[in-house]
């Protein structure tokens, strides 16, 4: 199934939220320790969801200078699935 243009960006704009996530929380490591570049996290993701994030350290500044309100909007939206999830299985 095609995504549309919009469907797309949204996609990839998503995508880098979450790249630009563990990029900073240096929790992706190599086998010798040391933290993924950000290339490689782009890379990985791109494989994995069948995308193309073109420069992806522009789009990494795209992501850290959005205005507050919008900065992890996404990040933000699957913890409120989480806890939904988890408040409607009855954890505490």
């Amino acid at each position: 199934h095609l995504l549309s243009r919009r469907q797309r960006q949204m996609c990839i704009r998503d995508s880098m939220e979450m790249v630009s996530g563990l990029f900073l929380s240096k929790s992706i490591v190599y086998q010798n320790g040391k933290p993924a570049y950000l290339v490689d996290l782009s890379k990985g993701f791109e494989w994995l969801f069948n995308i193309k994030i073109s420069d992806c350290h522009q789009k990494h500044e795209d992501v850290i200078k959005r205005k507050p309100g919008k900065l992890t909007e996404f990040l933000n939206g699957l913890v409120d699935l989480i806890r939904k999830e988890h408040d409607k299985k009855g954890y505490r």
